[in-house]
């Protein structure tokens, strides 16, 4: 039930609205907005990381008192490192030999570039988690029970993958082959780091490198 020390829903509502509207309409548009391959990548990330990250920042700074986790403690919140470090490695281990039986070795790929750096590594990360994590799911952790949060979260996280699967022709091929799944799992991993830590670089490091590594590899 909504109170006044959590965010509306109609607040929600209209934020997911504006950002799933107009999100589907840049993916599915695909915009070029040069023909140079680097500034194409660079001009897209900005576009992701303005109209992302930057409504998503106000609004959690005008809702503080209303999130589970105020700012600016949860860019600022002191955790044990040694766990998350731990949690890396992990996670690094697990794709390299995830990686080394689907592509039958460890194998540069060779659609990789440079550029990848930019919207795969720093990018995607940092917006996908100030929306989904920082915002949307801290916003949920203070109206309902977590796990609830948590399961509501990820399938807005896993809608906003529909335009690019659908843009790319990969929708279909991503349900068949159980990706979506992978992306729910991640979704519900980068909340608990978040929820465990208070700390939204926690699970924006976890995003970037997995990004990072199933893109080089």
């Amino acid at each position: 039930m909504h109170t006044k020390n959590t965010v509306s829903n109609k607040v929600l509502v209209i934020y997911l609205i504006i950002f799933y509207v107009w999100w589907t309409v840049e993916e599915l548009a695909y915009w070029g907005y040069t023909s140079n391959t680097l500034a194409q990548v660079i001009i897209s990330s900005l576009v992701k990381l303005a109209t992302w990250s930057i409504p998503a920042f106000i609004l959690i700074k005008k809702y503080s008192h209303q999130l589970k986790i105020e700012y600016p403690q949860l860019f600022k919140n002191r955790f044990r490192l040694w766990p998350y470090l731990l949690g890396i490695l992990i996670m690094f281990i697990y794709l390299m030999i995830l990686l080394y039986f689907e592509n039958g070795g460890i194998k540069i790929n060779p659609q990789f570039r440079p550029s990848d750096f930019i919207d795969k590594f720093l990018i995607v990360g940092i917006t996908e988690e100030l929306v989904f994590r920082c915002w949307l799911l801290n916003a949920l952790l203070k109206k309902m029970p977590t796990w609830v949060a948590l399961i509501i979260n990820n399938l807005l996280f896993l809608c906003i993958h529909f335009p690019i699967w659908y843009q790319t022709h990969t929708l279909v091929a991503n349900f068949t082959s159980g990706g979506f799944i992978t992306v729910f799992v991640l979704g519900i991993i980068f909340g608990l780091l978040f929820i465990k830590s208070k700390n939204i670089w926690v699970p924006i490091v976890y995003h970037m490198l997995w990004d990072i590594i199933v893109t080089i590899f």
